[in-house]
């Protein structure tokens, strides 16, 4: 495993980690520790009660008077080869059985030495961001990935601190959590365990940062690379790989035991249909199925807080019956203009009543097989469109129709949710899509045997609303970038694209990868940081 030797997850209360790392480098602590056999510094030369040169260099005189001393004894060759073979990253394997190697190996040993790379971060305390969460001493909502990739901390980012501006800040809960926490101070834990200052002096996440801080990248200009890439937008995600985000209530085992579907559940569920329409009511869905019959439709399932490069996502063949039907059946009040779906434990949003096109649905029925429990069995709802998570509650009971004189009340496609700052304070110029990341390999993830012969990474690309004009890839930290156009994308689906790339050299590298969106206005956007993803192969 990765040598977990603090107690990290996000961030520092910075000012007291500075004073500390001050007083612990005082040459009067040094002084003290040189007196006592065993100290750290009983190898150190003191000269006047200071470090001095231990390998020799005379301590008299101007340091320019003995250069000549130089050529004898300032040889560090031997010295950088033991530093680069003691500092060896670490590799572990992941619960989803790929072999991890998350620190790239470098001929002087900078990353593991210098930069401390493998107790930096979330994952080098915790073994999952899940199981941070679920030992909080609070409930939290849990997003768990189908696909193997690690969920990162741009997801909690995306909720804490760009997607919702009511949520709790990460930054104000972490900081307590770990300064007030005798674990994190008995692992080492400081402010550099999460952070990465930039050169700006401003304080940013060290796992959003890290990837360009990496020394022993194999580089690779796009013209040089061989690559190879393609795309569509029709491959369906297996059920097994489809993310599990829990209820707003504690989960009962009915809602996530997919191996039991009781059909009697289905048989006695029911729908009401109240707020302002003239014929309220309420139906089983038998009786909805029977009344308004089902449609089919390929639909991606996209999550709000899909942070930069992450796998909270995933395409289905999803049959329901139609949404737009069954409103209309209500016959809502002239002047109606939203409505709002509500699961048993009171999730739901309000909705414009323009987004009931042909695609939205009360979703019985994923890949042809009946909906599961942990997707929301017996039924859930699904809007087209581009839409995003929040349009997808799951054990609907309830829609209301309402009149809404603010239109800012009504939630709409949104302009957010897929792209962070490498900051815990979000800059409100970002455009948080479009996004695009690899879903068959998690980042770090280590290929054997693997030199001269070809892999495959598939992943997505995706803006919501806004259909994808091109993805691009870049082998030498985004210097050249190979591209990929897709024209006349549909917004409904995802794009699924493949990059077959053979590696000449082992070693570790480093692929970014950027897609681009057509907004409504006709511009194309561009997202405001691209994703980073590191393999390695030996």
């Amino acid at each position: 495993m990765i040598r977990k030797k603090k107690a990290v997850l996000l961030a520092a209360a910075c000012a007291v980690c500075a004073l500390a790392a001050l007083a612990a480098c005082s040459p009067q602590q040094a002084t003290s520790e040189a007196a006592e056999p065993g100290g750290a510094a009983e190898n150190l030369n003191f000269v006047d009660g200071k470090i001095g040169s231990k390998i020799g260099y005379s301590d008299e005189g101007r340091l320019i008077d003995n250069i000549d001393q130089l050529s004898d004894i300032y040889s560090h060759e031997e010295e950088e080869a033991a530093n680069a073979e003691n500092n060896q990253p670490s590799v572990y394997t992941d619960r989803n059985g790929f072999e991890i190697q998350p620190v790239p190996a470098d001929s002087k040993g900078y990353n593991v030495a210098w930069l401390d790379a493998e107790d930096r971060g979330c994952l080098s305390c915790h073994e999952t961001l899940e199981d941070a969460q679920m030992n909080q001493p609070t409930y939290h909502r849990l997003i768990m990935m189908g696909y193997p990739v690690e969920q990162g901390v741009q997801n909690c980012v995306m909720c804490h601190d760009t997607w919702q501006p009511s949520a709790n800040k990460l930054k104000d809960n972490i900081h307590q959590t770990h300064f007030n926490n005798e674990m994190f101070g008995d692992m080492g834990g400081n402010c550099m365990s999460c952070h990465h200052i930039d050169d700006d002096g401003e304080f940013v996440l060290w796992d959003v940062a890290k990837y360009d801080l990496f020394k022993g990248y194999k580089t690779v200009a796009a013209k040089d690379s061989g690559a190879t890439v393609s795309y569509d937008q029709d491959t369906i995600t297996p059920l097994e790989n489809q993310f599990y985000k829990t209820i707003k209530s504690e989960p009962a085992e009915w809602t996530n035991d997919d191996t039991q579907i009781d059909p009697t559940v289905y048989e006695n569920w029911t729908i009401e249909i109240k707020g302002d329409v003239s014929n309220p009511v309420t139906m089983t869905l038998p009786e909805l199925k029977e009344r308004f019959g089902t449609v089919t439709a390929v639909l991606k399932n996209h999550c709000n807080v899909n942070g930069t490069g992450q796998g909270t996502i995933y395409q289905a063949e999803v049959t329901g019956i139609p949404l737009k039907d069954v409103i209309e059946f209500a016959q809502p009040l002239e002047g109606a203009n939203g409505y709002t779906p509500k699961g048993y434990d009171g999730f739901g949003n309000l909705m414009p009543i323009e987004y009931l096109d042909e695609d939205a649905m009360l979703v019985l029925e994923v890949n042809g097989e009946t909906l599961r429990p942990s997707q929301g069995y017996p039924v859930a709802v699904w809007v087209g469109g581009g839409a995003a998570g929040a349009e997808f509650p799951k054990y609907v009971t309830s829609i209301s129709i309402t009149t809404e004189d603010d239109p800012d009340k009504l939630w709409t496609h949104p302009r957010h949710g897929t792209n962070v700052a490498p900051s815990v304070t979000p800059d409100p110029e970002v455009v948080f899509y479009p996004n695009a990341g690899v879903l068959n390999y998690p980042t770090g993830v280590v290929f054997e045997d693997q030199v001269g012969k070809e892999i495959t990474f598939e992943g997505y690309a995706d803006a919501y609303t806004e259909p994808i004009t091109r993805v691009e890839y870049s082998l030498d930290g985004g210097k050249t970038w190979i591209t990929m156009e897709t024209p006349n994308s549909d917004i409904d689906r995802w794009v699924y694209w493949r990059m077959n790339y053979t590696p000449q050299e082992a070693g570790s590298y480093h692929l970014k990868i950027r897609a681009f969106s057509l907004g409504s206005d006709g511009a194309e956007h561009a997202p405001t940081y691209t994703t980073d993803y590191m393999f390695t192969v030996r």
